[in-house]
């Protein structure tokens, strides 16, 4: 998509940060007169930078992750990173809540198209987990990475998590303690960060059965959960 007609990031709701190059030549903008009014062309470079702090921190570490690498993936200067973003932890604040409000979308979607509750919780496990293998990067910075970034952006973890309650709470049935979803969610995000740590991002949707199964035992009990560890929910 050309970096030059109309919004730039007019189509892209569903990518998540870091899966696009920022070099990208279509998404460049054109010296001279192009046309395009300063708000436009400040999304464009904003969308720029938080897709190569994602690219950078997720080849190097969030540790030797410096501005400099950042502006030089984004192919701008340092002026227009500090025109955007007061430091790293903040672009890092902004890619991981652009990525995390996607991803939440996406769950939502599934969870709400199923048939049954337990079934709209085993769709939305399936898609976090392929859109996570279809990012590696951002896969590595938003549950690898975050844990070395400031408290501000461990902050907007702990948030996101929060989020994740409402996934696992079903009216009809009788309430469940915020403890155990939140150990049901703490469980989920532990089992997807050790294999990011351990394994390869692709491999994350062979998590599923196991994942659906942990998630469902304590709230429907192992008979109604089983057959979703056996990999035929119907």
């Amino acid at each position: 998509m050309s970096g030059q007609a109309g919004t730039p990031e007019a189509g892209c709701a569903d990518v998540l940060p870091g899966s696009r190059s920022a070099l990208d030549p279509g998404r460049a903008i054109k010296p001279g007169r192009h046309g395009l009014s300063p708000e436009t062309v400040a999304g464009i470079q904003r969308e720029r930078l938080i897709d190569a702090f994602v690219q950078v921190v997720s080849e190097r570490g969030f540790a030797h992750t410096t501005i400099s690498r950042v502006t030089e993936g984004a192919g701008v200067t340092k002026k227009t990173f500090y025109a955007h973003f007061t430091d790293l932890d903040d672009c890092f604040l902004a890619a991981y809540q652009r990525g995390m409000d996607i991803l939440l979308r996406l769950m939502r979607e599934a969870y709400e198209a199923a048939p049954s509750w337990p079934d709209g919780i085993h769709a939305g496990l399936r898609t976090l987990l392929a859109a996570l293998a279809r990012e590696p990067r951002f896969a590595r910075a938003s549950l690898v990475e975050v844990n070395a970034a400031g408290p501000q952006v461990r902050q907007a973890r702990i948030d996101n998590l929060v989020r994740f309650r409402a996934f696992f709470t079903d009216p009809s049935l009788a309430p469940v303690p915020v403890a155990v979803v939140d150990a049901i969610v703490g469980g989920i995000y532990s089992a997807i960060h050790v294999q990011m740590e351990t394994g390869e991002a692709e491999e994350l949707p062979s998590l599923l059965p196991s994942l659906t199964y942990f998630a469902l035992l304590p709230l429907i009990g192992r008979e109604a959960a089983s057959p979703y560890l056996n990999g035929d929910p119907t």
